[in-house]
């Protein structure tokens, strides 16, 4: 499959970017954290020709206390920009929403009980948005809050809270009427006791316009190796492919293992909605080594994720490293050949067959002599 390509790499050397949102291969947005202290904000803008930091102290000054933040685009002239504190809290941050128009950033109001922490948007015009956010609450399955059931929209004057059938994560859609969102839900099989109450299954919500409506999702099983014992599974994202109907849900599944210093052990789960069902699809070796997340599609009705491509037709392709980076002294030297890309964020370049992510490529602490963390844009090698 070809290797990362690198498109833009931070000028300051403790950057790690978060999330990304990509209009097309001219136009392109990416926020990151920065400093010793994780301490800074950085908002670049990519405009077919080079990256700019954006200067966001006259518009935008909120974003300056902003951990958790989420991008999302139906346009060139019509970005969002959603920011939370820290799962903690403790800085006590005030929220921020705000709306690129094509030449500026604008503050937009707040859902009347907006929710601690964001996990993901859908833009779809300037007067239809959905934002799924919820609490820092640890509560099992059966003791979820309202807020983790809850989506919130846009109309164009004000956001409403829609109640959804099941905790939803993440969300992506081909349409305004054609909408999917992920997540979990209690597993009601087994005995009321502890271990079952925090097993899990996975969850996927459609909305048609009108109305959200749970679809039934397959049933995951560990594997035939694995010690007696249930398992929990949930979806952690889903992606829209822009043709041919297809949607992909991926997310992981935790069951016993023998280990003795690791009691249990996770594998991912893949699905894919064949227009009248969600099926189960089988994941190849190499998938069980990667993350699953970020992922995105790539633009043939396959997946993109940081280690590789998942193919329409199942099969799996590795991705090379991106070229490596100097260090501080401007050299690479030999610890510098110890850097590791690590995205955060993958988004398809839309009306092409190529996805970029986002994230760092850094030495960690353990190395000697100087160590970093660029920020980084990276592009995949187009699918076949």
């Amino acid at each position: 499959m070809g290797a990362w390509r690198i498109e833009y790499v931070s000028r300051p050397d403790n950057v790690e970017l978060r999330t990304l949102s990509v209009n097309s291969a001219q136009d392109a947005w990416a926020f990151g954290l920065a400093g010793e202290d994780w301490d800074s904000r950085l908002l670049v803008h990519y405009d077919g020709r080079r990256w700019t930091e954006y200067d966001f102290a006259a518009d935008l000054p909120e974003i300056r206390g902003v951990t958790l933040a989420e991008l999302a685009s139906s346009g060139p002239d019509n970005t969002w920009f959603f920011g939370t504190d820290d799962p903690v809290g403790s800085r006590g941050t005030t929220p921020v929403i705000a709306r690129w128009d094509g030449s500026r950033w604008r503050k937009m109001p707040l859902p009347r009980r907006m929710p601690e922490r964001v996990k993901d948007a859908a833009v779809f015009a300037p007067d239809d948005v959905w934002l799924l956010a919820g609490s820092n609450s640890m509560a099992l399955p059966g003791e979820w809050p309202a807020l983790e059931r809850t989506g919130w929209h846009w109309d164009g004057r004000r956001w409403t809270e829609r109640r959804l059938p099941a905790e939803a994560v993440a969300l992506a859609g081909r349409a305004a009427d054609d909408i999917w969102a992920v997540g979990r839900a209690p597993d009601p099989r087994g005995e009321d006791t502890p271990a079952a109450a925090r097993r899990t299954k996975p969850a996927a919500m459609h909305y048609d316009g009108h109305t959200w409506r749970l679809v039934p999702t397959p049933a995951f099983q560990p594997p035939v190796d694995a010690p007696p014992g249930e398992g929990s599974a949930e979806f952690e994202d889903v992606v829209v492919s822009p043709q041919g109907g297809v949607v992909w849900a991926v997310g992981d599944q935790t069951y016993p293992n023998d280990d003795v210093d690791a009691n249990t052990a996770q594998s991912p789960v893949v699905a894919r909605w064949n227009g009248g069902r969600w099926e189960k699809r089988s994941t190849p070796d190499e998938l069980e080594a990667l993350a699953v997340l970020p992922v995105a599609s790539d633009g043939a009705q396959g997946l993109v994720f940081s280690g590789g491509r998942l193919r329409a037709d199942g099969r799996f392709t590795s991705v090379g490293r991106p070229p490596l980076l100097p260090d501080k002294t401007g050299e690479v030297t030999r610890v510098a050949r110890q850097q590791q890309l690590s995205l955060r964020d993958l988004v398809q370049v839309p009306g092409t067959r190529q996805a970029w992510g986002a994230g760092s490529i850094a030495v960690g602490s353990g190395g000697e002599g100087p160590n970093f963390s660029y920020g980084v844009v990276v592009r995949a090698p187009a699918a076949e």
